[in-house]
């Protein structure tokens, strides 16, 4: 199937067929983590936190959830200091091409949000 096709169940249902994913990414700093994954991997937590300036509480929290539902990698190894590091999965990976497409979007009207936000 092409990644492009948007799949609905039937010409009377509105309801989206992937608003679990989409409650998952909709949660504060998830698509900046995957992104960083994206850009660079593995990632150690300390790493993430620095570079996406993200309070540890919250990173934990993201990190658990994107584990749990299989887009992240978690490696443990058996050192002093304990050493953990993050990356994405196939199935994290496979979301790429939301990055690609909302670049291109992000150039055609990226501008045009800062203004309106401006405005408000």
């Amino acid at each position: 199937m092409d990644t492009k096709t948007i799949m609905i169940p039937d010409e009377d249902s509105v309801a989206c067929p992937f608003g679990e994913l989409l409650k998952a990414l909709g949660k504060p700093h998830t698509l900046q983590i995957l992104y960083g994954l994206g850009v660079r991997s593995p990632l150690r937590f300390t790493e993430l936190q620095t570079g996406l300036k993200i309070q540890p509480k919250t990173l934990t929290a993201r990190l658990h959830e994107l584990t749990k539902i299989g887009l992240l990698d978690r490696k443990s190894y058996d050192e002093i200091p304990p050493r953990v590091e993050y990356e994405l999965t196939q199935k994290g990976k496979d979301l790429g091409w939301m990055f690609s497409e909302a670049s291109i979007w992000a150039k055609k009207y990226g501008n045009d949000l800062k203004s309106r936000r401006a405005r408000n």
